[in-house]
This record gives C-alpha cells, structure tokens and sequence, in this order.
C-alpha cells in the first residue's frame, strides 16, 4: 500500500498485535480500521503472505510472540506466585493484566508494577488467593528493591561508635535499598517452607510485617516483629532514634517491655543487614 506513513504502519500494527483476542480479531478493531480501513477486509494490502503462511497467520505470530514474551517476563518476576496460583491461572491473570494494563515503557522493569494491586481487586476471595496477593507483593518489592539506588553501607565500627547516648538528636540514615510490608498472610514464611521443598497448607490469615532490602548485589527477605517494623519505618521517616523508639510502642500490654527487650537484637540484626548507610556529603554522589 503506497503513501503509507511509516507512523500510521507502526500503530496499526501494535493495535493489531496487541489485541487480546489475537491477530484476527486485531484486524476488526476500531483502533486498527481508523488508522488503514482497507486491511480490515485485505490484510494482503499491507501485510504480504509468504509460501506458507497468510497475511493473518504471519501478524498472528507477532500477537503470539507479544504475550508470550510478557508472560515470561512476569513468570520471572514472580515464580512463587507462580506455584501458588498454578500455571494456568497465573498465565491467565498475567494475561488479563497485560491486556489492562500493557507496556508503556521502552523497558519491562515497570511493567508489572500494580500487578498486586490488580490481583487484590480481581482474584476471588479465598486464603489461597489472599496468600497469593501477599506473595505477590513481596516479589514485586524485590524486583523494586533490586533496582533502587546505591548507598554506602555503615561499617560495623562506624555503627558501634555512635554508641547509646545522644539518642534524643540521633538520627540514622536507612538505605534506600529497603520495602517495608504490612501482610494479611504469613506469606513470607510459605515461601520460605517452599524454597526449602516443603509442601505446606495454605494458611489462614495471619498478620505479619516482612522488610525486604538489598545488600551489595543480592536481595533478602526477613519478618518483623510489628512493634520493630514500626520503629523501622519511624526512622525511615527521620526521626530521631529517641522520637523513633517511642513511636513504636504500641497500646497492648507489655509493648514498652518487649521492645526495651529486644532492641539491642533489633539495631544489631539491622546493622549485620546493612540498613543503616553513611550520611551524604556535600558533593557525594552513588550511582
């Protein structure tokens, strides 16, 4: 078809490709006959048939191809919601995602990004599928973990020095390397059992709070105790460690205890993380 815009072409062909229902189906679409109304009728006219194949059947590659390579992508990012939700349903909902939600970027990194989101809203309302969502949720945020930006880590030494005192004006600086969740399910924990080749019944829900960080070039995921993700997100928040401490007493009998129990183990388990980075100075720049 002569006098064709190559601008026209490429949109005409990602409306077709990119249609839910396949390359056929594209065709017909409103968006792919007001761009070239006569391929509607003779695919031919802009797309030639080989020896083999039809001007369909060589776009129907391209539309197979489109989803195939999302779905891989997807699969991974997220192996064991995978496992959860099993093959053909997590092919299913990655699918109904992508036509939702489809690529925006010249990259897939952010492609998937409110894929936790998605599933909340559209999965039934099962423990296996609320499992799922919060599986989901922590492999996201290792894959936004993964690729956040680098900070210098706090050495041992440097840690040890600030010491106890001057908690009221302390503040310490938290790599930004960090997700803190919030769960309805003991997911981080099934996954876990799984990694391990435990075979495990989906539990009921079970409130649990989970950090995912990164530290030098491998991600890692931990529970939380819930008054220890509190002071966590309290100096993300920066607050002094004193201002800090406070904050994550909660009202239940005994918070205030166990915290003052636990909080040498917490800053120690913390700064072995690395969570805790050197502050910046005029002129540092971390790529």
């Amino acid at each position: 078809m002569s006098g064709l815009r190559l601008a026209t072409l490429e949109r005409w062909m990602q409306a077709v490709v990119m249609h839910p229902e396949g390359a056929e189906a594209g065709l017909r679409s409103r968006p792919a006959r007001s761009l070239i109304a006569e391929a509607a009728r003779d695919p031919g006219a802009v797309v030639l048939p080989s020896r083999q194949l039809t001007s369909v059947e060589r776009l129907g590659i391209y539309a197979h191809m489109y989803y195939a390579r999302l779905l891989e992508v997807m699969e991974a990012e997220y192996p064991t919601l995978r496992q959860v939700l099993g093959p053909e349903e997590f092919a299913s909902a990655c699918r109904r995602f992508v036509t939702k939600h489809p690529s925006r970027t010249r990259t897939l990194n952010a492609l998937s990004a409110s894929f936790p989101k998605f599933l909340a809203r559209t999965l039934p309302k099962t423990n296996r599928h609320g499992l799922a969502v919060d599986v989901a949720r922590i492999e996201r945020a290792m894959e936004d973990v993964f690729d956040a930006p680098r900070a210098e880590p706090m050495t041992a030494a440097q840690f040890a020095a600030l010491g106890a005192g001057g908690w009221e004006r302390m503040r310490l600086r938290v790599n930004p390397a960090l997700a803190m969740l919030t769960l309805r399910y003991p997911a981080n924990e099934y996954m876990n059992a799984l990694r391990r080749g435990e075979r495990r019944r989906i539990p009921r829900p079970r409130a649990t709070s989970v950090i995912v960080f990164r530290r030098g070039f491998q991600v890692f995921r931990r529970d939380q105790e819930p008054e220890q993700l509190r002071l966590l997100a309290a100096l993300v928040a920066g607050r002094t460690v004193a201002t800090a401490v406070r904050a994550s007493i909660g009202r239940s009998p005994g918070s205030a205890e166990r915290v003052a129990k636990r909080l040498g183990r917490w800053f120690e388990e913390w700064a072995g993380a690395q969570l805790f980075v050197e502050e910046k100075t005029k002129g540092d720049s971390h790529l």
